[in-house]
């Protein structure tokens, strides 16, 4: 409970912080010109002439709560619950726990060895079987082309001489 009001009181402390952090005027006025008047600097703001310096100590003094309730909000555990009653038994349903001997100890049971998962999956660019075994380069040449047959001698010239 303690750890909701502070995060509530912390969201309302950052509010005011931001919301005075915009009032103050900048070097060439802003937002405090709503507040202050005339850009003239005039004395006639709702906080006199001294507007700066008030505005300051809202700053300092916003800044002071937003890191108190900072701190706060870190010193609380927001998990921490009331205590549990010591007269209340403590209810441990069946099978939650191992099974345990007469002597107390507890009896593991055989874990079962894990069950292979789905085989990898295939890109594209992977060969669907195994690739070919290396093939000797000596042995897989071609065959070298029979030699050509030598041509036919030419026919002897008849002898006799000319008709």
């Amino acid at each position: 409970m303690l750890f909701q009001i502070l995060t509530l009181l912390f969201i309302v402390a950052s509010l005011a912080l931001v919301l005075v952090i915009l009032v103050q005027r900048p070097q060439g006025g802003g937002l405090a010109q709503a507040f202050g008047g005339a850009s003239g600097g005039g004395s006639d703001t709702a906080f006199g002439g001294r507007t700066g310096d008030v505005l300051t100590y809202l700053t300092m003094g916003a800044f002071a709560v937003y890191l108190a309730i900072a701190i706060g909000l870190n010193m609380v555990d927001p998990t921490s619950a009331p205590a549990q009653d010591a007269t209340e038994e403590a209810v441990i349903e069946p099978g939650l726990l191992p099974p345990v001997d007469a002597q107390g100890n507890v009896q593991l049971q055989p874990v079962a060895p894990p069950t292979p998962g789905p085989e990898p999956v295939r890109t594209v660019d992977q060969p669907l079987t195994a690739p070919p075994p290396a093939v000797d380069p000596a042995a897989s040449a071609p065959a070298p082309a029979p030699a050509p047959e030598p041509a036919p001698a030419p026919a002897p010239a008849p002898a006799g001489g000319n008709p």
